[in-house]
């Protein structure tokens, strides 16, 4: 896309955050501008012929439009824009309107423009990321209410106002205090998976109403965490109710203690998601190796997702590569760098933290928030990772009745990439918009059913059986609001006589009732559905009717 058209759209889109966050924006207005769809899109493809129609209505342009749709940007006054309806080349003029965008939180990092380290390309905003990676959209349809993220990492600050709340469990190992964090590290990734959203105040967490599950690992500033605690972590975060698990380290070898931790959590629903490596290496480390040895390519496989770090450019930040890397989130603005030294998120306050100067990776840059300095840009796949497991987080919420490897397959299924996997981006980088939109129609809920049949009947005069219609009916709930059933497919109808076994008396149809030849006694039905995606209805523990058949007095 060439800088001027980049930059045109930035600050767009840029005009329609600020609306939306204003009281005085929350319904759409009119940009001033008319909208023109030409019969044949020629007219509009050839700036002649354009140029010749507007100047006889004596209109003007006001944009690119989009040309191949036929479609035209114009400005004029009315008597122009009724003369351009006139003409028969034209087949609709319409208002152009800003629209407003749906749940976007008032968050200030979310509508203030970035005006340090140069500023965002376009000028963005503070927290550009998330919008590019979809959240806006996935948050139209759900705000993560009840999920819960476990954060393996350096504890948090319990303290801090854009994660009050937010703990739902905090647990310590090999360490004290899970709610203290003298590096920061844990903050950072805390904030930007699940920081309070649309609170006024400071960042938006990715998971918006996300809870966190933390876990306090025994790290030190510049040390590492041992493996024995990284397991005792992971089962802890499982057990404590967690349906993701982010792992933001990582290096050595696998082990088979690793291996343990990481089945149990799946074990218990929860998508592991870890850090690629922080270099341009295909050598991502456990635990990242375990979850994705180099099988990566295989959408199918895996047990988890490994993360690497793209940049503003949408390109790999000189970050781990490779057939052990599932897919991309933001980690970086730029790698070189130019502009803002990473992702903003929540930080402790300066007495804590390390204090040290702003210049790599390690080093975080302190951002005043409203006057709140309490917040800080640092880069990284650690900053990639927490954003890729809210997600996951936000998926399992929404949807209950996905499996951990549903949602593992939707993450890269639905990631934003050019073709398939590749070696820079994995499957691409993360789209929570689209992941959400497409688990809606996954259907994990079977459907019900219900047999309906006359109490008693007699057999007529002369015969030894009695006819009996058996009706039936059904329902292919979606089991959660919001979600899209895939409808009733057919049913099938069982039946028992006196204390005999059930047997099934009609095969999958269809239909809604069925005839039946029955001999006198005493019989019992049921029906069990079965629905588009495959789900069946379980066999009911009572049968749903009770007939019984008499024989005809003389």
């Amino acid at each position: 896309m060439a800088r001027g058209r980049l930059v045109a759209t930035l600050v767009a889109a840029l005009v329609l955050v600020a609306a939306a966050s204003s009281q005085a924006a929350e319904r759409a207005r009119p940009t001033g501008r008319w909208l023109v769809v030409f019969r044949h899109a020629a007219t509009a493809q050839s700036s002649s012929t354009l140029s010749a129609v507007l100047a006889r209505a004596g209109a003007e342009r006001a944009g690119r439009g989009a040309p191949k749709l036929g479609v035209s940007t114009v400005r004029g006054s009315s008597a122009a824009i009724r003369a351009l309806r006139r003409d028969p080349r034209v087949e609709s003029v319409s208002r152009e309107w800003y629209r407003v965008l749906r749940q976007v939180p008032n968050d200030p990092a979310l509508h203030t423009v970035e005006n340090e380290w140069g500023g965002v390309q376009g000028g963005g905003v503070i927290q550009w990321a998330l919008g590019r990676e979809g959240f806006y959209r996935a948050w139209g349809f759900t705000t993560g209410a009840g999920a819960r993220v476990g954060i393996l990492d350096t504890g948090l600050d319990g303290g801090h106002p854009d994660l009050a709340g937010k703990v739902a469990t905090a647990d310590a190992v090999g360490t004290s205090d899970p709610l203290h964090d003298s590096d920061g590290h844990g903050t950072h990734t805390s904030g930007l998976a699940c920081a309070a959203t649309n609170n006024g105040v400071g960042i938006a967490g990715a998971g918006w109403d996300c809870r966190l599950n933390v876990v306090k690992l025994g790290a030190t500033p510049f040390g590492g965490i041992s493996d024995q605690e990284i397991v005792e972590g992971i089962r802890l975060a499982a057990d404590r109710g967690a349906k993701t698990i982010s792992m933001s380290f990582g290096g050595g070898g696998p082990n088979s203690a690793l291996d343990r931790a990481i089945d149990y959590a799946v074990s218990k629903g929860a998508v592991l998601v870890a850090a690629a490596a922080n270099d341009d290496s295909e050598d991502q480390g456990a635990p990242a190796s375990q979850l994705q040895p180099g099988n990566a390519p295989n959408m199918d496989a895996g047990r988890g997702l490994v993360v690497t770090a793209a940049d503003f450019s949408d390109t790999r930040a000189g970050t781990g590569r490779g057939p052990g890397v599932s897919l991309a989130a933001y980690g970086f603005y730029d790698d070189a760098p130019r502009g803002p030294p990473g992702l903003i998120s929540t930080y402790p306050p300066s007495a804590d933290a390390l204090g040290l100067e702003c210049d790599s990776i390690l080093f975080p840059c302190r951002r005043t928030l409203n006057g709140d300095d309490r917040y800080a840009y640092l880069q990284g796949t650690s900053m990639a990772t927490p954003q890729v497991a809210a997600l996951a987080a936000l998926l399992a919420n929404q949807n209950p009745g996905l499996t951990v490897h549903d949602r593992l397959r939707l993450i890269k299924q639905t990631a934003r990439r050019s073709g398939g996997w590749s070696p820079e981006l994995g499957w691409g980088i993360v789209d929570a918009g689209a992941a959400v939109s497409e688990a809606r129609r996954i259907d994990r809920s079977p459907p019900s059913s219900r047999a309906r049949v006359r109490k008693r009947v007699r057999v007529r005069r002369g015969r030894r059986r009695a006819r009996v219609r058996v009706r039936w009916s059904g329902s292919d709930p979606p089991g959660k609001a919001g979600l899209v059933a895939s409808g009733v497919r057919s049913f099938t109808l069982y039946m028992r006589r006196g204390k005999r076994h059930y047997r099934r008396m009609r095969r999958a149809s269809r239909r809604h009732s069925a005839l039946l030849r029955l001999r006198p006694g005493v019989y019992r039905f049921y029906t069990r559905a079965k629905d588009r995606a495959g789900n069946r209805e379980a066999a009911p523990r009572r049968a749903d009717a009770r007939l019984v058949v008499k024989r005809r007095r003389r």
